[in-house]
């Protein structure tokens, strides 16, 4: 795993010190290249994470043997000794054992096309001098980011949307991109604002959803596109699409495919010239990867779980990952989480360069940094709901369409009296609250029910909270963008396949994948996400909701096709997810640091947040009238990353 960052263009940003800025994501080595893409300025560089063939033959910046191409390549690729094999029966020859050389190869032979036949997770760029060009891509599910510009100056959002074109002015198009935002910022003459529509997404997602960033003039390539830079013009487009859903087939034919293809995906995953292990919760997903490592012959198995103090036990997996870590015999390590991990806010706000609102991140950040020590790989479980079906809204999206044949007026009552007297826990325990959802949203089209599900903070509660100004400039956005843009036009799903694409699309990369890797590689880690694999993600996308939710048991195909792997504990229990005790940790240790970061001296300063909508929050928390532990949690990463980058800017002028 690396770090890459680049430009094209026009002029000579500081590349060294953007590299700088990546080394955490690759300290084993790190390489650079400046030179001329056609007339104009172009630059490559690389932070190295040696995980295949760490001899020096692996450097990046690489170029090919006859000097055409160069490429720096962030990821892995498990189907590369295939492909190798592959254009080596055609003729080319390799210099190394690297999955970077077979992509240099791969373009020469297939070129965009190559993209295609790329199994594993990966971000690149890669120059052709032959015909002045720069390609950039993404892998499928966005398991790895790309940030990039078209602007030398931040003066406002440079994305481009798919298929569109910009050359600025007759001059050639700028770009610069790197791995993260922070790179692009070294890159930048000035650091930019807030892109205030991204700011409404944030508060509606708690994430900054892709094209977007939080930055001014910076955006993020969507999974599965291309960027093409040809003599300074832009296109973006789309090279993978999620497969329409096939007709029913067996079962039986069904659920042995899938052990098949789950098989073959973990033994892919598993190749590594450094120490390797995995996360281990003890939930079905990661007892699954855990079981078929030791099946094929990764013994013992590193595995590494995550623990709660005893005022936190709803939340507390260690008894269930103890069970599967007897069964398969791995060299299991506990790792105990307190209060005080909130002490990693500042660290992970320097690791997004964006708020994010998601709190899991800091048990990632802990669970990494311990991990550290022991592995540079770890496997994870990342993806298993989305693709399998685990999470309640699917449930409830598929008894959505039983509920709306019953009388509006009976689900208006619902919604309008029924639901707001429902209670909900502030100490973890959501089934109230998702009741309270389902009811409220129950004279909703489906589609808008379930956008409901998936957000925070709603259209009037963001009208509550934000300044006067703030709504004045952002007049007339439409927070539902992100989703409506998820499926293509004429898209035919049913509800259930609707919200799994629309999760796919959405929620995983840009909520869940994205903390696993900001959150691994500030530790130098790399994790690896089987069950994100396209071919596995493929295959169950095919498949009607109707198997994959049989009887509107959650995972029910993955249940069967590996029910000889799991200990007895792990078939019984319920669904509990990877979160950290946020709404007790909210109302008692970190008390302090949520009366300071969101007080109203800060927020009237700030000018963003209204103090008083902001006070009722914490005061429904506090009260245990409502769970507002995530919408508090996301404006606390707000503040605090906005007090970075008052520090960041104070710094530059100092240093100007």
């Amino acid at each position: 795993m690396c770090g890459i960052v680049g430009y094209v263009g026009a002029f000579r940003p500081p590349l060294e010190r953007a590299l700088a800025a990546l080394r955490h994501r690759g300290p084993d080595d790190a390489g650079l290249w400046r030179g001329r893409l056609g007339e104009a300025e172009a630059g490559l560089a690389h932070a190295r994470l040696a995980v295949l063939d760490p001899s020096p033959s692996g450097k990046q910046p690489m170029e090919s043997a006859d000097g055409r191409l160069r490429v720096v390549f962030n990821g892995e690729i498990y189907n590369f000794a295939e492909l190798r094999a592959e254009l080596e029966r055609g003729g080319a020859s390799f210099r190394t054992r690297t999955d970077t050389e077979v992509l240099l190869e791969g373009y020469r032979r297939w070129g965009d096309d190559v993209l295609s036949r790329l199994r594993g997770m990966f971000a690149l760029a890669l120059l052709d001098h032959e015909r002045g060009r720069a390609l950039l891509a993404r892998d499928r599910l966005g398991i790895k980011p790309l940030y990039y510009s078209l602007a030398p100056r931040p003066l406002a959002s440079a994305s481009l949307g798919e298929g569109e074109r910009a050359a600025g002015g007759g001059e050639p198009a700028p770009l610069l991109f790197a791995s993260e935002a922070k790179g692009v910022l070294e890159l930048l003459p000035e650091r930019p604002g807030i892109d205030l529509r991204a700011l409404r997404d944030y508060l509606t997602y708690l994430y900054v959803p892709y094209s977007r960033s939080i930055h001014a003039g910076l955006s993020q390539l969507p999974p599965g596109h291309r960027l093409i830079w040809e003599k300074g013009r832009v296109s973006i487009d789309r090279w993978w699409r999620l497969p329409p859903v096939e007709r029913p087939r067996p079962r039986q034919e069904i659920v042995r495919e899938l052990r098949s293809l789950l098989e073959e995906t973990v033994r892919l995953h598993l190749v590594s010239d450094v120490p390797l292990g995995a996360f281990l919760s003890g939930g079905l997903d990661s007892t699954t990867l855990v079981a078929l490592m030791a099946r094929a012959g990764a013994r013992p198995v590193k595995t590494f779980c995550m623990t709660f103090e005893p005022g936190a036990g709803l939340y507390d997996e260690r008894e269930h990952a103890r069970e599967v870590a007897t069964r398969y015999g791995t060299d299991h390590t506990e790792i105990p989480v307190r209060p005080d991990v909130a002490e990693l806010l500042p660290a992970s706000v320097r690791s997004f360069d964006e708020p994010f609102g998601n709190p899991t991140a800091l048990l990632v950040n802990a669970l990494s940094r311990e991990t550290r020590r022991h592995v540079t790989v770890a496997l994870a479980g990342d993806g298993g709901d989305e693709i399998f079906l685990g999470y309640p809204r699917y449930q409830g999206a598929a008894v959505a369409a039983l509920y709306g044949r019953l009388p509006r007026r009976a689900r208006a009552f619902a919604a309008e009296t029924l639901a707001p007297r429902i209670p909900e826990s502030t100490r973890g325990r959501h089934g109230l609250r998702r009741a309270r959802e389902f009811l409220s949203a129950g004279t909703l089209p489906p589609d808008e029910a379930y956008a409901g599900w998936v957000t925070y903070f709603t259209e009037r509660e963001q009208a509550a909270l934000l300044s006067p100004e703030i709504l004045r400039a952002t007049a007339g956005h439409d927070p539902l963008w992100h989703l409506r843009a998820a499926l293509a036009p004429g898209d035919e799903r049913g509800l259930v396949d609707r919200c799994q694409a629309i999760d796919l699309a959405t929620f995983l990369p840009g909520n869940l994948l994205t903390y696993s890797d900001r959150m691994s590689m500030a530790h130098a880690l790399e994790v690896r996400v089987p069950f994100c694999d396209h071919a596995l993600v493929e295959f169950m996308a095919r498949i009607p909701a109707s198997e994959k939710l049989r009887r509107l048991q959650a995972k029910s195909l993955l249940r069967e096709a590996v029910a000889d792997l799991l200990p007895p504990g792990v078939r019984r229990r319920r669904k509990l997810g990877f979160n950290p005790p946020v709404g007790i940790w909210l109302n008692g240790p970190l008390r302090p640091m949520l009366d300071d970061l969101l007080s109203e001296e800060r927020l009237r300063r700030r000018g963003i947040f209204e103090p008083a909508a902001v006070r009722r929050l914490v005061d429904e928390q506090r009260s245990g009238r409502r769970d507002r532990s995530l919408p508090l949690w996301a404006l606390l990463h707000f503040e605090s990353w906005a007090e970075a980058q008052e520090s960041a800017r104070s710094q530059a002028a100092v240093a100007g």
